[in-house]
């Protein structure tokens, strides 16, 4: 249509000479005006503003660890049977609420009785040998007194009665084993609990062996459950007990539900190259909607932080297509990486200058560094602050002059260490909780900060601030310096990259929008 626009607008150019004369000179004008209002909305005009923008606001930012687990119960019981027979009875079925010791299944106790009469048969004719042989070593005893019986002979009938004695012990023994197998053909329960899955029926068979099959499943609980999540090994070292975690289940996708984790067991497990760690995540389960078995996707959240200024990620990844406005933004770059070099260096030769004047100003900002880190890990007091400072300086000062690095650095250490050996006592709970992380490498990871780019739309023109970044999660990412709340960031849009003539006679062109990634995005 644009080419049929085109050739007819060459066309009436052809003609100029006899078209250009009384009302032909209006109807002229006329087409041209048609053409170019149909070629503006072919090509999209004219933008004021092509840019798309977003409010730097102030907001909550939460990193997490995505992972999926399995819902499983807190407690649970594998109900089986230790002896053989085949069931006769099955009391329980699928979610039934049991009790302690109530029985669930019986098997068939025949064999078990008839077991019970035999021993009983053999129990009694030990006790009447032992009655025969008690008999015959009393009589003996009563011969030996009278001289009749050799010292060899006692011993003889001696041990015949202890022999008897014994058996029918063994006799006792054998009528009790019976009599516990047939206590063990009725199954009962070992917990109170709710039967999750039940393997048996009426008239199947139960054969005991080295490991007893199972039979029925008892969860103990079902008002909390716990859920194994499978942890990337790339995302272990950030996770520790007592952290917040927040999954969902497909059953009810709209509806979060809340856990904490309460163990990150050490043992990885490797599969197809790629090493895992399992983390128990122990939640509540209101109104017992969530079940054994359904999938948890989970996030573990790593750190929240409350009311800070944020920007969208996509405003980091926005790049203008004009070379000029990139080259400005590569030039902010540098010019803060040449600034922080040259107060390195300055830095340098400040500190070559005071190792010139003296150990004692080094050691004063050693001192007042050491004090600062201390009081930001254990959150210390003013006069907790000022005695560790206290210390700190006289031990620096105590010091002997000229020591290498390592020596220092190990001074360092002892001096922290005996600082926190005064300051101890004097700790809050909380305090002692931080230094419990300090002493397990657990401490509070210090944030780290970078420098970025980001172009805000002023007077409809994308001028690049340097700013100043910390954590992000999927969504925004915190910002500690260069923007303040309401700035407009740039998020995408804007000129393409090859502005091409816009005239209706040229090779056709006009403005649209130029993301990142190379997608062409009108402005809104």
């Amino acid at each position: 249509m644009l080419a049929g626009l085109k050739q007819k607008a060459q066309d009436l150019w052809s003609k100029r000479p006899g078209l250009l004369r009384g009302r032909n000179l209006f109807f002229v004008l006329g087409g041209l005006v048609v053409l170019l209002i149909g070629w503006n909305m072919f090509t999209g005009g004219e933008d004021e503003d092509p840019y798309r923008t977003a409010q730097v606001d102030t907001g909550a930012i939460t990193r997490v660890v995505s992972a999926t687990g399995t819902l499983q119960p807190l407690v649970s019981a594998n109900v089986g049977s230790t002896v053989s027979g085949p069931v006769i009875e099955v009391l329980v079925d699928f979610n039934s609420q049991v009790r302690a010791g109530q029985v669930l299944a019986r098997l068939d106790p025949t064999p078990f009785q008839q077991r019970i009469v035999q021993a009983q048969a053999q129990l009694a004719q030990a006790q009447a040998q032992a009655a025969v042989a008690n008999s015959d070593y009393q009589r003996y005893v009563l011969l030996q007194q009278r001289g009749f019986a050799s010292e060899q002979l006692m011993l003889q009938q001696r041990a015949a009665r202890d022999t008897a004695r014994a058996s029918v012990a063994q006799a006792q023994a054998q009528v009790a084993t019976a009599r516990t197998d047939l206590d063990r053909s009725v199954i009962r329960s070992p917990i109170a609990g709710v039967v999750v899955d039940r393997q048996v029926n009426v008239g199947q068979p139960v054969a005991s062996s080295l490991q007893a099959a199972t039979l029925f499943v008892i969860a103990q609980d079902l008002s909390r459950l716990q859920a194994n999540i499978t942890v990337d090994e790339a995302d272990i070292g950030e996770v520790n007990e007592g952290q917040s975690v927040r999954f969902t289940v497909d059953a009810f996708p709209d509806r979060e539900f809340e856990g904490r984790v309460s163990q990150v067991r050490q043992q990885g497990v490797a599969e197809s190259g790629v090493v895992s760690y399992t983390v128990v995540v122990e939640a509540d389960n209101p109104g017992r909607q969530l079940l054994p078995g359904m999938t948890a996707n989970a996030e573990i959240v790593l750190e929240q932080r409350e009311n800070v200024l944020r920007i969208p990620n996509t405003a980091l990844r926005f790049r203008p297509a004009d070379e000029q406005l990139v080259a400005r933004g590569q030039e902010l770059m540098s010019g803060e990486r040449r600034g922080r070099a040259g107060e390195a260096q300055a830095q340098t030769g400040g500190e070559r200058q005071a190792g010139q004047r003296g150990q004692r100003g080094q050691d004063g900002g050693q001192a007042s560094r050491g004090v600062g880190q201390l009081a930001e890990t254990l959150e210390l007091t003013e006069a907790q602050r000022a005695r560790a400072t206290e210390i700190f300086q006289t031990a620096f000062a105590a010091m002997p002059r000229g020591e290498g690095g390592g020596n220092r650095r190990a001074a360092m250490r002892q001096v922290r260490d005996q600082v926190i050996r005064e300051l101890e006592p004097t700790f809050t709970p909380r305090q002692r909780e931080l230094l419990a992380q300090l002493r397990a490498g657990a401490g509070p990871r210090r944030e780290v900060r970078q420098q970025a780019v980001v172009w805000v739309l002023r007077a409809n023109r994308p001028e690049p601030v340097l700013v100043e970044i910390g954590v992000a999660d999927n969504s925004n990412t915190l910002v500690h310096s260069g923007l303040q709340e309401g700035d407009a960031v740039i998020i995408g849009g804007g000129p393409r990259a090859e502005a091409q003539s816009a005239s209706p006679f040229g090779g056709g062109g006009g403005r649209g929008g130029g993301a990142p990634g190379g997608a062409r995005i009108r402005g809104t």
